[in-house]
C-alpha cells in the first residue's frame, strides 16, 4: 500500500491587522491526495483483485497492478479437435493455479502442432519446450501423432510441463537468460524436476492418472553422485527427468523431517526458491537459505534412500490448488 501526498505551490496567506493583541492569522490551502482531492484522504494502489499486487486497503487505483501476460495461440489445425478442445482447458486450469504475472515479459506466444506435418511455422523449431528472447518467450508443443492413436495422456500431461517453465521463467529474472550465463540459473535437477513434478502432481489431480510411473527410470548415479544431475548433459541418463523427480521428491522428504508440511514444501522448492533468484554462482546459498540444508548434505541424505520413485512419491491427498495458496 503507497500513500501519495502531492505538494501543489502551497500558498500561505497572511494578514497583519492592527489590533490591539498584535495577533498573526495564518491560512493554509488543503492539499491534494494522490486522487487529486483537495483535503482527500485516498489510499492509492492496485484496486485489481487478479492483479498480484493486489491492495485490499487501496481506496484508488493507481495504475501500478501488475497483470497477467497475454497469451497468443497459434494452434495449428493438424491437431485433433478434441485435444485442441482439452488444450484450452487445461491452460485455463493453468492460468488460475499458477498465474503468470508480467514480471519480466507481457506476452506468450504459444505454437502447438501434429509432429505427422512438417513444422508449419517459420522460425520455430519442433519439440517441446519453452524458449525465445527474455522478453518474448515462446511456448512449443509439438505432440508425436501417436499419442493420440494410443491415447497417451503425456499429450496433456506436457502442457501443464511447458507452462510450468513460463511460470518459473515470470518469478526468476535467471530463468531469463540464456543457458551457462553467471547470471542465469540452469541446474538442471531443481528446474525440470519441479515442472515433472507439477505436471504428474497436476495430471493425478486432474486425471486420476498416476504419471510418476511415467518417471520411474531413475538411475542409480542419483545415489552415488547427485551433482551430475546439475547439468542438462546427464539427459541421456535421465529418461524422461525420472532422476531430477526423484532428487525433488527426496528433497520434500527431507523438508517434511525438518517439520514443514508436505504442501508448504512442495512450495518452497515450486515458488520460494525461484524467488530467491538464485544464480549459477550463488544457487548453493539460495538453497541453504531457503529450505535450511546445504547441498552437500542433501546430496548425502539422497543416498540413504532406495532408488525406487516409488519410496518417495507424494501422498494421494495433494491437493495442487494447495500448494500455491
Amino acid at each position: 500500500m503507497k500513500r501519495f501526498i502531492l505538494f501543489f505551490n502551497v500558498s500561505l496567506f497572511i494578514w497583519f491587522a492592527c489590533e490591539d493583541n498584535n495577533s498573526l492569522n495564518v491560512e493554509i490551502a488543503p492539499l491534494e491526495d494522490c486522487a487529486g482531492i483537495l483535503g482527500g484522504e485516498s489510499i492509492c494502489g492496485c484496486t485489481d483483485s487478479t492483479a498480484t499486487n493486489f491492495d485490499s486497503s487501496a481506496t484508488y487505483d493507481d495504475e501500478s497492478c501488475i497483470k497477467t501476460i497475454e497469451i497468443i495461440y497459434n494452434i495449428d489445425d493438424s491437431l485433433p479437435v478434441d485435444w485442441i478442445a482439452e488444450f484450452y482447458i487445461v491452460i485455463n486450469n493453468l492460468q488460475n493455479i499458477i498465474p503468470v504475472y508480467r514480471n519480466y515479459f507481457n506476452v506468450l506466444q504459444v505454437y502447438a502442432w501434429n509432429d505427422n506435418i512438417d513444422d508449419p511455422y517459420l522460425g520455430i523449431e519442433g519439440g517441446s519446450y519453452v524458449g525465445g528472447e527474455s522478453s518474448l518467450p515462446i511456448m512449443v508443443l509439438e505432440i508425436p501423432n501417436s499419442e493420440f492413436l494410443y491415447g497417451h495422456i503425456h499429450r496433456f500431461s506436457v502442457i501443464a510441463h511447458e507452462y510450468f517453465h513460463v511460470y518459473q521463467r515470470s518469478l526468476s529474472h535467471s530463468m531469463n537468460l540464456w543457458n551457462d550465463h553467471p547470471n542465469g540459473f540452469d541446474i538442471k535437477w531443481l528446474i525440470e524436476g519441479s515442472a515433472a513434478s507439477f505436471e504428474s502432481i497436476y495430471i493425478q489431480n486432474y486425471y486420476n492418472y498416476n504419471y510418476f510411473n511415467e518417471q520411474n527410470y531413475v538411475d542409480s548415479m542419483v545415489t552415488i553422485d547427485p551433482s551430475i544431475f546439475e547439468s542438462y548433459n546427464s539427459n541421456n541418463i535421465d529418461i524422461n527427468y525420472s532422476s531430477s523427480v526423484f532428487m525433488t521428491l527426496v528433497l520434500v522428504k527431507e523438508l517434511i523431517s525438518l517439520s514443514h508440511s508436505e504442501k508448504n514444501a512442495f512450495k518452497l522448492i515450486y515458488k520460494d526458491f525461484m524467488l530467491s533468484e538464485a544464480t549459477n554462482q550463488n544457487w548453493e546459498n539460495k538453497f541453504e537459505s531457503v529450505f535450511g540444508i546445504t547441498v552437500n548434505d542433501f546430496y548425502n541424505s539422497i543416498k540413504t534412500y532406495p532408488v525406487d520413485i516409488n519410496e518417495v512419491l507424494p501422498s494421494d491427498t495433494l491437493i495442487i490448488e494447495e500448494i500455491f495458496d
